[in-house]
């Protein structure tokens, strides 16, 4: 705990720090004709880099009301009868600006961020007890950008990111593990806990988040080593698992920005197509069976769309500075922790950004 608040105390003296660049790099955009920022620096807000509105784990403030696919396994009420339920889900997300600068007249640009980012599903409308569902973090070593502005009309620039070392772990609830042990499930719970290295190549970074934009990103996540999940042995049965080494991540990603009105508002349409693991477990398997069917990982394809409208503040081009209200649909795997091995996972509802 001590830990975690120094992390976030952290945050948010860094954000601080950029919020005053931020303003300042702003007022230097508006007092020219180049989309370029100016001064570069320590805790300088960089204008690139952010995560798009459909990124299945994005490095910003969201909330999520869904109206979601229901399964046995993260039903703790037991509503055997409902195909599908309302849930929240909160994320708190940053990227902390490290150091940002402009070179060779301002076409090319470095930042060198860190990025963080926890997610916490709640089941609150089952009003007997509002479990905590899934609970998901990640955290890793800087990620360092670098932004090539090419001044063209069709293609204002391109970006490559690398981000050498990220780490996610993921935990359920209490209750609901408490809810699989009476059950006498074969798995109390599953550890998706894995390392990874990232590469992100970007088209046109929406370094004008004023002006209309189309976006295009690619990325890449390679494991470190190991799999993706493992089943400790006070965890349960691990035989019915087979993991299978399918050590990376692909995903590509497109979002549209309109132009801003005088009144500061902007629609924004964003997708996600992602290929990722599908583990390889049943989450119901009862420790009683004598014949468990046992899974093997495969591949997935998952679907993300994020439609609505933002409102950006004038003058100011830092944290917290765009409010955006929508709509988000997702189709695939489950996204969340351990949840991953449920196919045909459906989600659709009201969503709440902060950036």
């Amino acid at each position: 705990m001590k830990k975690l608040s120094l992390i976030v105390l952290f945050a948010l003296v860094t954000m601080m720090l950029s919020a005053e660049t931020a303003s300042e790099n702003r007022r230097g955009l508006n007092a020219s004709s180049s989309v370029g920022y100016v001064g570069s620096g320590f805790f300088r807000y960089a204008p690139f880099g952010h995560s798009l509105y459909a990124d299945v784990h994005p490095n910003l403030v969201r909330l999520d009301v869904p109206y979601g696919t229901n399964n046995k396994a993260y039903d703790w009420g037991d509503h055997d009868n409902t195909r599908y339920r309302w849930g929240i889900l909160g994320l708190f997300g940053f990227n902390l600006p490290i150091w940002y600068g402009n070179v060779v007249d301002e076409r090319y640009a470095i930042s060198v961020t860190m990025a963080a980012s926890a997610n916490l599903w709640m089941d609150l409308f089952d009003f007997r007890t509002s479990p905590i569902v899934d609970t998901d973090y990640r955290v890793g070593i800087p990620t360092v950008t670098f932004l090539h502005r090419l001044g063209k009309k069709g293609v204002k620039n391109y970006s490559i990111a690398w981000s050498p070392f990220k780490h996610e772990s993921t935990h359920i609830g209490d209750e609901l593990q408490i809810k699989n042990v009476d059950r006498g499930y074969a798995l109390k719970r599953v550890n998706p806990s894995y390392n990874y290295t990232e590469f992100v190549f970007t088209l046109n970074e929406a370094e004008d988040r004023y002006a209309e934009n189309h976006c295009v990103r690619v990325g890449l996540m390679v494991l470190w080593g190991g799999h993706w999940y493992n089943i400790d042995p006070w965890d349960g049965d691990a035989s019915i698992a087979t993991p299978k080494s399918s050590p990376w991540e692909l995903y590509l990603q497109y979002q549209y920005q309109s132009p801003t009105s005088k009144h500061g508002f902007q629609g924004v349409a964003s997708a996600e197509i992602r290929n990722r693991a599908l583990y390889g477990y049943d989450l119901t398997a009862l420790k009683t069976d004598p014949n468990p069917v046992k899974k093997a990982d495969s591949r997935i394809f998952t679907f993300n769309i994020f439609l609505g409208a933002r409102y950006n503040m004038p003058n100011y081009d830092g944290y917290f500075s765009r409010v955006a209200l929508g709509l988000r649909m997702y189709h695939g795997n489950c996204p969340y922790g351990q949840f991953r091995s449920i196919n045909n996972y459906n989600q659709v509802g009201a969503c709440l950004i902060f950036e």
